[in-house]
């Protein structure tokens, strides 16, 4: 008897729509607002540089010479060069306006540069 009961539950639940289970604009934006930040986590997940010294990329907390930076620059990049995630990491930085730092294989003036010419 209590197989009968627990056959008929799961009949009733599968045939009826549950409220839970409609799909209104409001669970779509949300679903996609979701799908977007689980992406946007995602490509820092497996950027080349993570869990590498940020050092690398935002300069020591002492003053370095030009030919230090430059050398630490090209360091960075040599990184960004071969990360998957390049693209989204340099359309982050873009995005927020990252002032300081290599981010997807670019300079701050690089990237100040870039986003004049797309402005123009």
């Amino acid at each position: 008897m209590l197989m009968r009961w627990q056959e008929a539950s799961e009949d009733d639940v599968t045939n009826e729509e549950h409220p839970s289970r409609k799909t209104t604009k409001t669970t779509k934006a949300l679903a996609s607002k979701l799908a977007s930040l689980e992406l946007e986590a995602r490509w820092q997940d497996i950027a080349e540089c993570k869990g590498m010294d940020p050092t690398l990329f935002f300069g020591p907390e002492h003053a370095e010479t030009v030919k230090e930076k430059r050398d630490r620059e090209d360091a960075a990049k040599a990184v960004c060069s071969r990360c998957p995630v390049r693209a989204e990491c340099l359309e982050y930085a873009l995005d927020a306006r990252e002032a300081y730092g290599i981010w997807g294989g670019m300079t701050e003036l690089e990237r100040r540069a870039l986003l004049r010419r797309r402005a123009s």
